[in-house]
């Protein structure tokens, strides 16, 4: 059906304003002419002007049968010329619609896969930045619990120092009670040497009884001396009771702060342990980072590749545009042939 407004007055004064250039009228001139109107609808009005305006275009001297043959074989060979470019242009819109559709297509996929591209770069991004606040977190684990170590290397210095303290402080006790042993032994040996002294004195009494008076005093004041030695024997015992009892004071104290150094040395042994532990889960979770960022590298250099095909997929959409876009210049250029010919023919006749 024709077009709104496309008229055969339309088409009688277009193919007129081309004939009075000196032009043949056809189908596209007249439809460039006018700008509206589809070559069906305009190629049986054209048909019709032609007719009705045989008369006026028959050359002088020519058989009027001669000129209306010509005149019929020129509009078949226009009208075949015209429904080829048409099928032509239809082929080429058709394909080039299919191949526009096809591109959008690849367009959206392209975008899509952009926008995964971008998105898996975003959690790579936020997966380095996760790795690293883990690995800093790690790297202070190790630092507490180097930290931890010597603190209880120091602990354990300590600990030795006191079990030497107490190892000297045992030592001296045992020298303290060695000493007061062999002072009992002495003691008692002085008794025994007084008792045996006395014995013999007592069995020479009687034959040396003028000799001893005279010795009396010198034995009492040799006997106060040895009172005298003999309470200064008992106040050095009492004080060495009372260094021995101060100095097992303090070895309590020194155990009693040995059992606290080895609990808190236990809790430090203990929490290096949770500091261990932590440690182990943060190196798991850093090696599941890495695992999960290689996989992440594996899916982009995938979609690298379905970019790249995607890319061939549309660069060969565009050759073939291209193509068609040639074929229909070659269509085009066998319509200027064939008009070319017509025009020769005409000339001839």
């Amino acid at each position: 059906m024709a077009r709104t407004g496309v008229t055969y007055i339309d088409i009688a004064k277009a193919a007129q304003a081309i004939k009075s250039h000196n032009q043949e009228p056809t189908v596209d001139r007249v439809r460039e002419h006018l700008g509206t109107g589809s070559k069906s609808t305009i190629a049986p009005l054209l048909k019709r002007w032609r007719s009705e305006n045989t008369g006026a275009a028959s050359p002088e001297g020519l058989p009027k049968e001669l000129i209306t043959s010509v005149k019929s074989l020129y509009e078949q060979v226009q009208s075949m010329a015209d429904q080829k470019i048409e099928q032509a242009q239809t082929k080429f819109n058709t394909a080039s619609e299919e191949q526009k559709n096809k591109l959008d297509e690849i367009n959206d996929t392209f975008k899509q896969l952009t926008s995964h591209h971008d998105e898996l770069k975003q959690k790579l991004k936020t997966t380095e930045e996760e790795k690293d606040t883990v690995k800093l977190a790690l790297d202070k684990l190790n630092t507490r619990a180097t930290r931890t170590e010597i603190e209880r290397d120091e602990f354990r210095l300590r600990v030795d120092e006191l079990k030497t303290t107490i190892e000297e402080l045992k030592q001296e006790n045992r020298d303290v009670r060695d000493h007061f042993e062999h002072y009992q032994q002495r003691v008692a040996e002085d008794r025994q040497q007084e008792r045996e002294q006395s014995n013999t004195t007592h069995q020479h009494l009687q034959g040396q009884i003028h000799d001893l008076r005279g010795q009396l005093n010198n034995s009492d004041k040799q006997l106060t001396k040895l009172k005298t030695e003999k309470t200064q024997h008992l106040e050095l015992i009492d004080n060495l009771k009372s260094e021995n009892l101060s100095l097992q004071l303090r070895l309590n104290k020194k155990i009693s702060n040995i059992d606290r150094l080895d609990e808190k040395n236990g809790s430090l042994v203990e929490q290096n342990k949770n500091i261990e532990e932590q440690s182990h889960i943060l190196q798991d979770k850093v090696n599941s980072l890495s695992k999960h960022q290689t996989e992440s590298e594996k899916e982009i250099g995938l979609l690298r590749q379905s970019l790249e095909k995607t890319e061939a997929e549309l660069k060969e959409a565009n050759n073939k545009i291209f193509i068609l876009d040639n074929e229909n210049k070659i269509v085009l250029q066998e319509k200027s042939v064939i008009q070319g010919q017509f025009k020769q023919l005409q000339s001839s006749i």
